[in-house]
């Protein structure tokens, strides 16, 4: 019997060996097979710490709490210490720094319960002011609500310190009274501690933090002409994330895609997105139809939406928790005013169809200019479509001619857009020359491929604005390319691009935060990023307010001269 229980336990030991080195190598999965089938401590261990690894967070403190305190003492402390970083990244604070408190002060002392120390006064400096009450109001320990209270000196409100001290006073009988002596000594005068609060200052989150982000994007068939839409935007996102790792030794993100045009609805597209993989903020959809019907589940989950391409005005009414990088079509006309405005131009007309986004374009530019100023002579939002395209009865009235029935107007706003903008501007250049007009022409992005060389227009200056632009010589973009190409086997478009600006700014504004529980509201302050694609910046909004705008110029023959 002795020999029998010796050959059993020597073949269990090579079984758990077996795990352990699979662990090592990486191999999660197979070495979880191996593991779960053993209650030794050292396979509970390693099988939470597999599940970890994972970030199967709940199924690995499942294992690490089996482990009791007859393990052998670097077993404990280190299933008590990854349990606690398990707490960390289920958000569950108080959790976590019970155990690190414990540890911390457990003898005697090893290398994990003082990295412990580390970690726990890391967790104290990276909680927000919200995430301090209730940590506050669940921790066992009297003791670390003091630490709470020390810790958030200077790094919160006045007002809210004070609220602490006095929570502090109320909720415990016995404290060191030397410390607390000493901090309502720094709240005794508001103006001294204004010097010590820094609201701007994030702190250093704790080593190993993880971020998780969903990508909400459609799938297409490859014969499909917007296969590539979706695809590089993605290849642009992951090639963005993965910098960020290789340059990020504590800090890692993780992507999780999630199909919009599939058989899931947005609600089961997001609740799995927060639920299952704790996303901490999504990248998508892309489309204004669709993310319109995403938006109020971002604000139902309350987790930020970053929305790469689409740009209706119905998605920021009420949303506090949806970002457009691509600026709408009222932001779009708002900017077109002001340069119009700061051109010296005062006398204008407006034609947009009815029923397009480039409506609220035009509107937003009627107010605007003026608002600055500046006056409207005529505003045509009609119904143009329905007319046959045929808009000479408008444009009759955008000419500089002295006729003594038509009032002069020296350019024209016409944001046209869709699929009947090229016949909208095909329709009103030809009007335009059939009058010899030289107004000037202000228009959306549809304009950008217009070739006034062949027209009789030659002194007509066209504007137009521009979400995207990608300047071919910069530096940054040629190493993008390249890296692109190395990558995925294939040259970037625009969309590629477009993903990889999306992501840095989430990264970017991560790196800068380090809590995501800031990641909204410090997104609104992003101003003046410089993307590949874009310049972003929101400017306390949830609306990029960055647009560009193209000017065309055209001169006649002795204005050439005289310029040179």
């Amino acid at each position: 019997m002795f020999f029998i229980l010796l050959g059993l336990n020597i073949v269990q030991a090579q079984v758990i060996q077996d795990g352990l080195t699979l662990y090592e190598q990486g191999d999660y999965e197979r070495a979880l097979r191996i593991l779960e089938n053993s209650q030794e401590p050292e396979a509970l261990l390693f099988a939470g710490k597999s599940h970890f690894a994972l970030a199967n967070y709940l199924m690995a403190l499942n294992y690490l709490n089996k482990i009791d305190n007859s393990a052998p003492l670097d077993i404990n402390h280190d299933a008590r210490y990854t349990a606690a970083l398990a707490y960390f990244q289920l958000d569950d604070y108080s959790d976590a720094l019970d155990v690190l408190n414990e540890l911390g002060s457990s003898t005697p002392t090893t290398p994990i319960s003082r990295s412990a120390i580390v970690l726990y006064d890391q967790i104290l400096g990276y909680l927000t002011p919200k995430q301090r009450f209730d940590v506050f109001r669940h921790v066992k320990g009297d003791n670390i609500r003091m630490d709470i209270v020390e810790s958030s000196i200077g790094k919160v409100k006045y007002t809210t310190a004070v609220s602490l001290v006095d929570l502090f006073k109320r909720s415990v009988s016995e404290y060191d009274m030397n410390k607390l002596n000493a901090i309502e000594t720094q709240l005794s005068d508001s103006v001294r501690y204004s010097e010590l609060y820094s609201p701007n200052a994030f702190y250093t989150a704790p080593k190993g933090i993880t971020y998780n982000i969903g990508v909400a994007l459609p799938e297409f068939d490859f014969e499909s002409s917007e296969y590539e839409i979706a695809q590089h935007i993605y290849f642009g996102i992951q090639l963005a994330v993965e910098e960020f790792n290789s340059t990020n030794p504590d800090q890692k993100a993780f992507l999780y895609y999630k199909k919009t045009n599939g058989d899931e609805d947005p609600e089961s597209i997001i609740s799995d997105l927060v639920w299952n993989k704790d996303a901490d903020l999504i990248i998508g959809p892309l489309f204004s139809q669709v993310a319109k019907d995403f938006s109020d589940l971002a604000e139902d989950y309350q987790i930020p939406m970053i929305l790469p391409l689409a740009n209706a005005d119905s998605l920021d009414l009420y949303n506090d928790y949806v970002f457009q990088m691509n600026p709408t079509f009222s932001t779009q006309g708002k900017k077109m005013a002001r340069h119009a405005f700061s051109l010296g131009y005062d006398t204008l007309g407006v034609i947009a169809e009815a029923r397009s986004l480039g409506a609220p374009a035009a509107r937003s530019f009627l107010h605007e200019f003026e608002r600055l100023g500046g006056f409207i002579e005529y505003y045509f939002e009609e119904k143009l479509e329905d007319i046959g395209y045929d808009i000479t009865d408008y444009t009759k009235f955008f000419t500089t001619d002295t006729l003594d029935s038509v009032a002069m107007v020296q350019g024209v706003y016409a944001p046209f857009t869709g699929t009947i903008a090229p016949t909208l501007i095909e329709s009103m250049l030809t009007d335009l020359e059939a009058m010899r007009s030289t107004v000037d022409i202000f228009g959306s992005e549809e304009w950008a491929g217009v070739d006034l060389d062949s027209r009789r227009l030659n002194q007509t200056n066209l504007s137009y604005t521009e979400s995207f632009s990608i300047d071919t010589s910069n530096t940054a973009t040629s190493e993008f390319t390249s890296s692109f190409r190395l990558r995925f086997e294939t040259v970037p478009t625009q969309f590629a691009y477009i993903g990889y600006d999306a992501a840095k700014i989430v990264l970017q504004t991560l790196q800068r935060v380090k809590n995501p529980a800031y990641f909204r509201d410090a997104l609104k302050d992003v101003n003046n990023f410089k993307g590949l694609s874009m310049n972003v910046s929101f400017r306390k909004t949830h609306v990029n307010q960055d647009v560009v705008i193209q000017r065309l110029e055209r001169y006649t023959e002795e204005e050439i001269t005289e310029e040179q």
